[in-house]
């Protein structure tokens, strides 16, 4: 299968700077109604906004960090151990294949968790494997699989 074609299966999710907006934008929204009523303050004054302004950043750079969207693509001559590897470790972290759709296998957590952990998308190819998800747990996998290698 092509890149482009892989591509085209496997969506890539929200960037660095589309989740950087998203978290500024509600941090700061709801920083500056909150430090208004706190401060007594109007929402028509500056002040609230200032504050809200860092931990908007703040918020952001945090968000950005942790919930992005990345792409791991793992090389293999057997890609059907190392899918049985990754469902694993997968599992391990608390994921369990939900969906199937042509060849993306995607992971949820169960129940409530899914509403904060996201999904795990994961495209069976060739000679590869191809894993998209928040950062955090795409950086816990290929801790994970490092740690294993070596």
């Amino acid at each position: 299968m092509e890149p482009s074609q892989t591509s085209a299966l496997l969506p890539s999710g929200p960037n660095g700077f589309i989740t950087f907006l998203y978290y500024f934008g509600l941090t700061s929204l709801i920083a500056s109604v909150v430090i208004a009523q706190a401060l007594h303050l109007d929402l028509g004054t500056p002040t609230p906004y200032q504050y809200a302004f860092i931990l908007g950043m703040i918020g952001g750079v945090w968000g950005s960090y942790f919930n992005r969207s990345v792409t791991l693509e793992l090389q293999s001559h057997h890609p059907q151990n190392l899918l049985a590897n990754l469902e694993n470790k997968l599992q391990e972290l608390g994921f369990t294949q939900c969906q199937q759709q042509e060849q993306i296998r995607i992971y949820s957590p169960q129940l409530l968790p899914s509403l904060f952990m996201g999904k795990i998308r994961v495209l069976v190819a060739e000679n590869q494997i191809k894993i998209v998800g928040r950062a955090v747990h795409i950086q816990q996998l290929q801790k994970s699989c490092s740690q294993e290698s070596s």
